[in-house]
């Protein structure tokens, strides 16, 4: 094979590889999409914090019992950059706070790594603190 030819094929690899990570990526999000089916149309604070505590649930070492991970109520309630559209496009249903099914759903994958260019989307500023970690 020749130079040309090898560099060709290495170009068709590597869009191979993109289109491969693309196809896993749109399938994670329609399995997501999925289980989240049976959620109502709009969810409070109290619910979307729930949820993504459950998400994060690790089994205790040595034993059955299921902890909740991820941050408290009181954090969430206090940090609104935490909160699904980090605190903004919210409607008040019932006289509370409420985030629409597709907007929790995105916010559920959101981890501190991901938090930045989350903030950045709805032209949020971060703590410096959140920066660091979220770089």
């Amino acid at each position: 094979m020749t130079e040309n030819e090898n560099l060709i094929l290495q170009g068709l690899q590597i869009g191979i590889d993109r289109l491969a990570f693309e196809i896993a990526k749109q399938r994670q999000e329609a399995e997501s999409r999925g289980r989240y089916d049976d959620l109502p149309e709009w969810l409070d604070l109290e619910q979307v914090v729930a949820l993504k505590r459950g998400l994060c649930a690790t089994k205790k070492r040595g034993g059955d019992e299921l902890t909740m991970g991820g941050a408290s109520l009181n954090t969430y309630r206090q940090k609104l950059f935490l909160q699904p559209c980090c605190g903004l496009n919210y409607k008040m249903v019932g006289g509370r706070r409420c985030w629409c099914k597709e907007d929790v759903i995105a916010w559920l994958a959101i981890t501190d790594e991901g938090l930045k260019a989350y903030a950045e989307k709805y032209g949020v500023k971060l703590p410096d603190i959140y920066i660091e970690r979220s770089a």
